[in-house]
């Protein structure tokens, strides 16, 4: 597998399958501000909730082969694993096509991942172990706390800073290599002082 972070932003999605777990892959769709579209005969009303607060679209039939000419990511979540094969079969040499029942199946899996501000932490296990996957995932939590979310925006900033600086590229180099140091991400007054420096350049 090839590992790949794509933005969903405004990108075509559609779900096929209406139940508890089409809703779950909704959730985190959502929350990357994709289009979703929801194809199935029936639907959980957790999904019906969103369709009325306009966030997602419903059509309530079974998926016909018109409904993905415009998908850029399709997941079949049907409780029918036929059904699910079907769908990455024809679908997975132009589209990115998931599999919610079978990590065999489909082009793309979506691994265990955490976040952390601007910190994401990503995890799979090619479908040997997708519990490990998220207990894995779970520990990181312990690991990556709010100083954490802090140090990366202090080193996003000072990036952003040391680039528009008239020094060399070693110089900017050396700069970046000398806030990646652990003591920065455990001090706010080192990192303050930092910004203070990089004002004198």
């Amino acid at each position: 597998m090839y590992p790949l972070m794509v933005k969903m932003e405004n990108k075509e999605c559609i779900i096929v399958g209406g139940g508890k777990v089409a809703f779950r892959k909704t959730t985190t769709l959502l929350k990357e501000k994709a289009n979703i579209t929801i194809i199935s005969p029936e639907v959980c009303p957790e999904l019906e909730d969103l369709e009325a607060d306009g966030k997602l679209t419903i059509i309530k039939r079974q998926a016909v082969d018109d409904d993905f000419t415009f998908a850029f990511y399709v997941v079949a979540a049907t409780n029918d694993e036929q059904v699910n094969k079907q769908i990455a079969k024809k679908l997975e040499k132009t589209k990115l096509v998931n599999i919610a029942s079978s990590t065999l199946d489909g082009n793309c899996q979506v691994p265990a991942s955490f976040q952390k501000g601007k910190l994401i932490l990503t995890v799979s296990t090619s479908g040997a172990s997708p519990m490990l996957a998220k207990k894995i995932r779970d520990e990181w939590s312990s690991v990556y706390d709010d100083n954490f979310e802090q140090y990366l925006d202090f080193l996003y900033e000072a990036r952003e800073i040391i680039k528009q600086l008239h020094l060399s590229a070693q110089h900017k180099r050396e700069l970046l290599q000398e806030i990646i140091d652990e003591q920065y991400k455990n001090s706010a007054t080192l990192r303050k002082s930092f910004y203070t420096l990089l004002k004198n350049f």
